[in-house]
């Protein structure tokens, strides 16, 4: 019963978010977002001198948020893995590149940032352990056919 209400739930949801997506034209989503008319042009300004020089350098932060991302997704999942006691490296890397991209897209700004950041790595290596260790404790079902 509890696998048909999940695919019943699935099978809604897949048919659900396309009619949603499609409710507004592209026109409408432009104007609630980006506040803009069709027949008004968009107010572009070339950045000078000054504000290039000011925002040099500016995709450090982001690239170190990426590495910590990425070392946390491979932390979080290596303590899975040994906990659970089996090893895929294709979801290896795949927990890596998820960290990554995520760690990139919430950039370090400063040392409170990067402690948080290192907080947040041990807290996921925890959490990833002990799902690993119950995943192993209890009982698998196959869900594919």
């Amino acid at each position: 019963m509890k696998k048909q209400i999940t695919a019943a739930m699935m099978i809604l949801t897949m048919i659900a978010a396309p009619a949603m997506a499609n409710s507004m034209d592209n026109q409408t989503f432009e104007n609630q977002v980006f506040h803009t008319q069709a027949d008004t042009p968009m107010q572009l300004a070339e950045l000078s001198q000054k504000e290039m020089k000011e925002t040099e350098g500016e995709w450090i932060p982001n690239v170190v948020g990426g590495i910590m991302g990425g070392v946390g997704g491979h932390f979080s999942y290596m303590a899975g893995a040994v906990a659970n006691g089996s090893y895929n490296r294709n979801v290896h890397w795949a927990a890596i590149g998820t960290g990554a991209v995520i760690g990139a897209a919430n950039p370090i700004n400063g040392g409170r940032a990067l402690i948080n950041g290192m907080r947040g790595v041990a807290v996921g290596t925890v959490a990833s352990g002990i799902t690993g260790y119950a995943g192993s404790m209890g009982k698998n079902t196959n869900i594919r056919r």
